[in-house]
C-alpha cells in the first residue's frame, strides 16, 4: 500500500498537536494546499494525524527540518491510499484484530518503560496528568508520556489513571507509531522477541524510520548482519554510537543503548 498526505488547505507540519501559532519556527513547517508527501505510517491522535514520512525514489529517508515524524491537523489534510481518500474513522494500518498487547515483545515494553519513566506517581500508585516539559499545559501528559488516549481524546489537566492503564496507553502508542515501519526491515522475521524488543526501544527513542537512512548506518548494519548477532561486543559497539556524545544526555543514552544491546544479545 502507498499512503500519501495531501494538504486541502494551507497548514503546518507540527512537532506536537497544538496550535501552529504557539510553536517556534524550528517546530513547524508550512504545508501548502495541494502539496502531497508520501508517508510510511500514520496514527490518529485526537483531531490530528501523526505521520512518519516515507523514503524517496533513491531509498533515502525524507526529512523536514531534520524530523521524519510530524503532526497534521486532520481538517486541513486528506490521507490517500493509492490515490483513494482514506476514512480516518477507520482503524489505522498498524491495528490488528489480535489487540495491541499481543504484537509487542514484553521485553521491549519493559525496557521502554524503564527509560521513559512513570511520571507524577501519586501515593496510591496512580499517575496524575502533568505539564509537558517544553509546551506546558498546551500538551497535558500522563503516565509514560501519553498525550492522547487510544480512543482519540486528549489528556486533560486533572486526569488520573492507574499504572495498568498507563502501560496500556504506552503499548498502544508504540504499536501505532513503530510496528508497521519496523516490520519492513528485511531481517525482521529472523529476529527473536528480545532482538525485536531492543529494536523497538531504539526506534521509540530515535524514530522508527531509521533503517537504511543517513546517520543510522551502524544500527542498519546490526539488522543486516544475522551472522554477528551473537557477537555481544560488536553489537554493543554499534548501539552505543547513538548516545549524543558531549551532551548532557550522553550518560543516560549510553545506559539505554547498553541495555538495548544486552537485550538484543540475550
Amino acid at each position: 500500500m502507498s499512503y500519501t498526505v495531501k494538504a486541502k488547505l494551507d497548514t503546518w507540519f507540527k512537532s506536537s498537536p497544538v496550535q501552529g501559532s504557539s510553536l517556534d519556527d524550528d517546530e513547524k513547517e508550512f504545508f501548502k494546499a495541494g502539496t502531497e508527501f508520501e508517508i510510511a505510517a500514520y496514527a490518529a491522535e485526537g483531531n490530528h494525524l501523526k505521520i512518519t514520512l516515507s523514503k524517496d525514489e533513491q531509498g533515502q529517508q525524507i526529512f523536514i527540518q531534520g524530523r521524519n515524524t510530524w503532526y497534521l491537523y486532520e481538517e486541513a489534510i486528506e490521507l490517500l491510499n493509492n490515490g483513494q481518500v482514506v476514512d480516518l474513522n477507520q482503524p489505522t494500518p498498524a491495528t490488528t484484530g489480535a489487540g495491541v498487547s499481543g504484537n509487542l515483545p514484553r521485553s521491549g515494553v519493559e525496557l521502554i518503560k524503564e527509560f521513559e519513566g512513570y511520571a507524577k506517581e501519586l501515593p496510591d500508585g496512580r499517575a496524575e496528568a502533568y505539564a509537558d516539559p517544553i509546551h506546558g499545559w498546551q500538551v497535558p501528559t500522563i503516565g509514560y508520556g501519553t498525550t492522547v488516549y487510544p480512543d482519540g481524546s486528549k489528556v486533560k489537566q486533572g486526569d488520573v489513571i492507574t499504572r495498568e492503564q498507563a502501560e496500556e496507553y504506552l503499548i498502544d502508542h508504540i504499536e501505532h507509531s513503530t510496528r508497521s515501519v519496523l516490520e519492513q526491515i528485511p531481517t525482521w522475521g529472523k529476529m527473536n522477541d528480545n532482538q525485536r524488543g531492543a529494536i523497538y526501544s531504539f526506534a521509540y527513542n530515535l524514530g522508527a524510520a531509521f533503517y537504511g537512512n543517513s546517520g543510522f548506518q551502524s544500527i542498519t548494519r546490526v539488522c543486516d548482519s544475522p551472522e554477528l548477532w551473537k557477537d555481544k561486543a560488536w553489537i554493543t559497539e554499534q548501539f552505543v554510537k547513538y548516545r549524543n556524545p558531549g551532551t548532557f544526555a550522553e550518560a543516560g543514552l549510553r545506559r539505554r543503548r547498553e541495555a538495548e544491546a544486552d537485550l538484543f544479545c540475550s
